[in-house]
């Protein structure tokens, strides 16, 4: 109020540290519900960003992250704004995990859920928050390396997953709730991101004079990530990420034409045989019945049985591998 006197306390955020193993930044956790509120499921590490999927069709994801809030979820299938309550997900307060509710997205009783946790990490993940300017910007980060693959959304109003990846360039982006091939676009101001920050236009979609947005910044970590890209063969296809174990996650979109944003993991199998997957952008249930991706010690192996989505001849398409 006018007039009155205020003391505050401002820490600053120190900077995070460069991690050496996929496993304290991101596991992936397939349980059974039980529709009790307080279950919790522990990742293993301070989890920053959930994504949690149910495998049978007609259900969103629910897409939850620590610095938006508990019980404040967003969906990657969907255009929709930020709902803001719920029943969902509370980061638990020792934080190596989270403690779900009973909606029915993440806890139903006798229901099977994939559960994807991440934690920011130097060189690995950021998470940012900002209010539009309306006017051409840049956003601050703190990734400490050139983000490879940057998705947005705006939370107050609905709008679509815009997705900037170094691949397709800062004049092109895709858009994670539809299959639609990458695009011309002024969103990232045709200027490519830095170390510290990356630029947004005038959109509305990502700048908006007083709207509010979220981003979540991905890059390659030497033995931990790898964005990358590669062009289709329609045969079998090694994809080396620099590991040595392989990849427990896999994420593959296809740029020059329309598919879905595929998404495979461990928990559910990378292996020889079939290898289920989900589509983020789809509330389709889990496929079980293909084999598209197979095990491989670098990375991930493309099968020569994926269809065009995956692996066409001279299509292109970027990835996203974790160890």
């Amino acid at each position: 109020s006018a007039g009155k006197t205020y003391i505050y306390i401002a820490i600053r955020r120190g900077p995070m540290k460069t991690p050496t193993s996929g496993t304290s930044v991101f596991n992936v956790v397939s349980r059974t519900g039980n529709g009790t509120s307080g279950a919790v499921v522990d990742a293993g590490f301070p989890v920053d960003l959930a994504f949690i999927k149910r495998n049978t069709a007609g259900f969103n994801g629910a897409w939850e992250d620590r610095l938006r809030g508990n019980n404040t979820y967003l969906s990657p299938n969907a255009t929709d704004q930020e709902y803001n309550g719920g029943n969902t997900i509370r980061f638990t307060t020792n934080q190596n995990g989270v403690s779900l509710g009973t909606d029915s997205w993440v806890n139903s009783s006798s229901q099977t859920y994939f559960n994807f946790f991440f934690r920011r990490a130097a060189g690995f993940f950021d998470e940012v928050c900002y209010t539009g300017t309306g006017s051409a910007t840049t956003v601050s980060h703190n990734l400490g390396v050139v983000p490879e693959l940057i998705i947005e959304k705006r939370r107050d109003f609905t709008g679509n997953w815009n997705v900037y990846t170094a691949t397709t360039g800062a004049g092109n982006a895709l858009q994670m709730n539809v299959t639609n091939a990458s695009a011309a676009t002024s969103l990232w101001n045709s200027t490519a991101p830095t170390s510290s920050v990356f630029s947004v236009g005038t959109n509305d979609q990502v700048n908006g004079s007083g709207l509010t947005y979220v981003a979540y910044l991905f890059a390659s970590c030497p033995g931990v990530s790898k964005v990358g890209s590669y062009t289709g063969t329609g045969t079998t296809l090694q994809i080396n990420c620099g590991f040595t174990s392989g990849a427990r996650f896999v994420l593959i979109k296809r740029t020059d034409d329309n598919g879905d944003w595929y998404v495979w993991d461990t928990a559910r199998g990378i292996v020889s045989g079939n290898d289920p997957y989900i589509l983020l952008n789809s509330t389709a249930a889990e496929v079980t019945n293909t084999d598209y991706i197979d095990a491989y010690s670098a990375g991930f192996e493309i099968s020569s049985t994926a269809p065009a989505a995956i692996n066409a001849s001279g299509g292109t398409f970027i990835y996203l591998a974790i160890s």
